[in-house]
């Protein structure tokens, strides 16, 4: 598996497009223009051309060769290349990119940041989080359920009751399994990755049926911020009460 983690707003016009935007379908520009800021809506453009540059550099392909589409559930697949299986996600100015051959692969991204909420609206979604469940536990449980829901096409509000997470008492999640997709077992890692000054660390999370360890490049290569990858559990900040799983 192949997977990049791009701080969007380091993306120059010239890294994606040498004419920026051009390379976006009507549809994209259409979405674009729905945003009320124009910093998100510059984000969603360079999210799209950043997932066309990187995965058509991947095939050999030229970017405004490479065709993308979506199914009924809006789950992104390559008509052109059915053995390559892609996902992506966006958390802020984050987006995190994946591609693999080996199956379907569903992917998440979101900045760590305290929020007292999180753990109810966790709660609402999958209703299987046991009493006593700490804050901290939040991230690795919402990604991996996002990028179990991902990888099925299923989305959260059908897929959600399919996915089997086990909840350990160190504060740990780990994927048991997703119902109804096939006999083959699914896999999942989450982990911290380092990011940016105003919020240091953001949560990634992979799922598919075959999980060899994932190393999380960064683009583009001068996004000072972005250099570590893979995070190590010595890299988490005393203070920082995640764990990387």
């Amino acid at each position: 598996m192949d997977a990049w983690l791009v701080d969007l707003d380091q993306v120059a016009p010239q890294d994606i497009s040498a004419h920026y935007p051009e390379g976006l379908t009507e549809e994209e520009l259409r979405r674009g223009a729905e945003f009320v800021h124009a910093r998100a809506a510059h984000r969603f453009f360079r999210a799209r051309l950043t997932v066309r540059r990187l995965l058509a550099e991947r095939l050999g392909l030229a970017a405004h060769d490479l065709r993308i589409h979506y199914d009924p559930a809006g789950k992104p697949y390559l008509p052109d290349q059915p053995g390559t299986h892609v996902s992506w996600s966006r958390s802020d100015g984050l987006l995190l990119l994946g591609a693999t051959e080996t199956g379907p692969v569903g992917v998440d991204v979101e900045l760590v940041r305290p929020a007292t909420s999180s753990l109810d609206v966790l709660t609402f979604v999958y209703p299987g989080v046991p009493d006593g469940v700490g804050a901290d536990t939040f991230f690795h449980a919402w990604t991996l359920l996002e990028a179990a829901v991902k990888a099925t096409g299923r989305g959260l509000t059908d897929g959600a009751r399919e996915v089997d997470l086990a909840f350990g008492p160190d504060g740990s999640v780990t994927l048991r399994g997703i119902t109804g997709h096939g006999a083959l077992p699914w896999h999942g890692h989450t982990a911290l990755q380092p990011t940016r000054q105003d919020c240091p660390w953001a949560m990634t999370a992979f799922v598919s049926r075959e999980l060899p360890p994932v190393t999380v490049l960064t683009w583009p290569d001068r996004a000072g911020d972005l250099v570590r990858s893979p995070a190590r559990a010595s890299d988490r900040p005393p203070s920082e009460g995640l764990r990387p799983r």
